[in-house]
């Protein structure tokens, strides 16, 4: 019974402080810059990972942050659950641009925000079309100096699921020059993919060296970060 209100007690946290934060900053989102609207969402995140150690009881760990590099680079990342889309502005300490799909920047306030941010938004409708867009974009935030973060596997799957990755991260890092940066963690042992987190748990990240295109084949580069990635996995 406790559990099952604390849960709730979260969502309607989640929810509720979401709206309101959105509704809020998008007051100050026309009078600041793109680093100012950044700091803005990223203090709601942070915000997060403290509410998410106090109510569901959710702490994480970051492994290997010392390899994500200076510069611009691409996070080729399994995407688990909720948690890593809400974490990561807190968790790592560039500036990243997720790449999500279109759908979400139709959500009043929270995607209005999200559309504010200056991220890389993917319309899934034409393939071919897509792709070139969403390369166009990224490179124009690594330019930028981002941090571009990108689910290979193309939505969110269960922990333990078989590792299927798609090519893309990998063609824009060669196409840009940007090294790649392999990201796992075990998100989904906590918050599942479909659903909520039920109750205590710990969330290991690990970031893998970074890997840089111009020293390897695109066929090389992708087997080496399957494999790490699928090693790592192993590992959580």
């Amino acid at each position: 019974m406790r559990s099952t209100f604390i849960k709730w007690l979260f969502i309607v946290y989640l929810l509720g402080s979401g709206t309101l934060y959105s509704m809020g900053i998008l007051v100050f989102f026309p009078f600041v810059g793109r680093s100012g609207r950044y700091w803005l969402a990223a203090q709601w995140c942070r915000a997060m990972v403290v509410v998410m150690r106090w109510l569901p009881g959710i702490t994480y760990s970051v492994e290997g942050l010392e390899h994500l590099p200076e510069g611009p680079s691409i996070i080729l990342c399994r995407h688990e659950s909720t948690w890593e889309t809400l974490a990561f502005l807190a968790v790592f300490p560039r500036r990243i641009s997720f790449v999500f799909k279109e759908d979400l920047l139709r959500i009043p306030f929270f995607g209005w925000v999200l559309r504010g941010l200056d991220m890389v938004s993917l319309n899934r409708g034409s393939p071919r079309q897509a792709h070139l867009a969403v390369t166009q974009e990224c490179a124009e935030r690594l330019a930028k100096g981002d941090v571009v973060v990108i689910f290979p596997e193309g939505t969110r799957v269960p922990h333990g699921a078989p590792l299927r990755l798609t090519s893309g991260g990998i063609r824009l890092a060669c196409a840009t020059g940007a090294p790649v940066v392999p990201v796992v963690h075990n998100a989904g042992k906590v918050w599942p993919a479909k659903g909520w987190p039920d109750g205590v748990g710990h969330i290991r990240v690990v970031v893998g060296p970074a890997l840089s295109p111009r020293d390897t084949s695109q066929q090389e580069l992708s087997r080496t970060v399957h494999d790490w990635m699928k090693a790592e996995l192993l590992r959580l």
